[in-house]
């Protein structure tokens, strides 16, 4: 048998090249709805909120701990996000994102609207996650893992750096505007992004689910239940991973603020540093989603959780330097960037998309239920001890165990799973 030849392996490259470009031009308009929902949804709030911490503090008289108890919703509120997935793989994306997307815009409508209550602050809340779980990555990576395959990685990783970039820029401008109009004045700026630009976009691009079937891209309905899908080993493993990799991220982010001014920095500088953990995220999307296309996503994630796991432990110093403080939290960043991505390119890789969204929603819900509990107990370490260390140190352990978690999924099955 002849051995193939410089000429037959640049005519495969160019045919691969074709069938890439090919994809990409079927594709890009839900891709870029996804990016967008994605981006100004209900996730973006935990790279922004600890922008409202001081300000809720000094317009409302609240404590640090009185506000991060609103976490603690998400022992109640991610049970909702198995129902989601469930919906989402019978109905489409399509109208599960679109109606998310709407409410979540009437839920910051009402955090706008309170007044000194904090029993109002909680009910508020408590509807705008409810809410919001629908327009999370339950919907939007099944958007692009539907639309992609050839470079579904880098699918994943350039949606994902939408929500990291807009984390990166989403401070500045919310920063001037809490502090001429309050609160009330940054709950509608976040509100006015979804209702002009991520909906219209959703509901004009993203195809109907009658599209989806028509056009051979989408199988038929017909995904495991919940309870079949975790008695499935690899299951349990990819959630356990991506709860350990992602909840010390939303932790610190939710108190990043005022944990860069009680390490020494000003003001300015915290929120830079605020900035620089969204576009460390949009680094880490991109190359992990760059990297997973070509070598085996389970060794990409360990790397990318050892660097948060070291950057932590930098934090642990007093009167950081500010070049210090901040390359922890780009180690840090590229952790939380990597990890979306990574999570739903496995679920596509090692389970298929039948049953995508359901899996991606049980991740969904052991994450919401690792957040209610960090998030919350960061703000009460800090009441109770003075400090965030052990807050720190803790977020380092869960990296590391992270990353050795992600090693046991083991080789890839054998072809596409259905």
């Amino acid at each position: 048998m002849r051995a193939p030849s410089p000429i037959d392996d640049a005519a495969t490259e160019m045919s691969q090249l074709r069938l890439i470009a090919s994809e990409w031009r079927i594709a890009w308009r839900p891709g870029v709805a996804a990016l967008f929902a994605g981006s100004l949804g209900y996730s973006l709030y935990a790279a922004v909120s600890s922008l409202f911490v001081e300000p809720l503090q000094q317009q409302f008289g609240w404590s640090r701990g009185d506000i991060a108890f609103v976490h603690s919703f998400g022992l109640i509120i991610a049970f909702i996000a198995p129902v989601i997935g469930q919906l989402t793989d019978r109905y489409g994306v399509r109208p599960i994102l679109s109606a998310g997307l709407l409410l979540t815009a009437i839920g910051y409508g009402l955090l706008a609207g309170m007044g000194g209550s904090l029993g109002y602050f909680y009910g508020a809340h408590f509807f705008f996650s409810l809410v919001g779980m629908a327009t999370t990555g339950i919907t939007v990576t099944r958007i692009m893992s539907g639309a992609f395959e050839r470079t579904r990685g880098t699918a994943l990783a350039i949606a994902r750096s939408g929500l990291a970039v807009a984390g990166a820029l989403m401070p500045m401008a919310l920063f001037p505007v809490i502090l001429r109009f309050g609160t009330a004045g940054g709950y509608l700026l976040l509100a006015g992004f979804i209702l002009l630009i991520a909906l219209p976009l959703i509901w004009f691009w993203v195809p109907s689910r009658a599209a989806e079937l028509r056009s051979g891209r989408t199988v038929l309905p017909g995904a495991e239940s919940a309870r079949s899908l975790l008695a499935r080993p690899k299951v349990r493993i990819l959630i356990a991973a991506s709860v350990l990799n992602y909840v010390p991220v939303v932790a610190l982010l939710s108190q990043l603020k005022p944990l860069a001014v009680e390490k020494g920095l000003d003001a300015i500088a915290a929120v830079g540093a605020v900035s620089l953990m969204g576009a460390a995220a949009a680094m880490g999307a991109l190359l992990s989603g760059v990297l997973v296309d070509r070598f085996w996503a389970p060794a990409v994630a360990f790397v990318l959780n050892l660097a948060p796991a070291v950057g932590c432990l930098l934090l642990l110093q007093h009167d950081v330097p500010l070049a210090i403080f901040y390359g922890a939290v780009l180690m840090i960043g590229l952790g939380q960037g990597a990890e979306i991505d990574i999570v739903a390119f496995m679920i596509a890789r090692y389970f298929g998309l039948r049953s995508y969204a359901t899996i991606y929603s049980l991740s969904t819900l052991g994450i919401a239920l690792g957040v209610a509990l960090g998030a919350t107990l960061i703000g009460r370490a800090y009441d109770y001890f003075g400090n965030y260390d052990i807050a720190v140190m803790a977020a380092s352990g869960s990296f590391f165990l992270a990353a050795f978690f992600y090693l046991m999924m083991g080789r890839y099955p054998e072809g596409e799973p259905a």
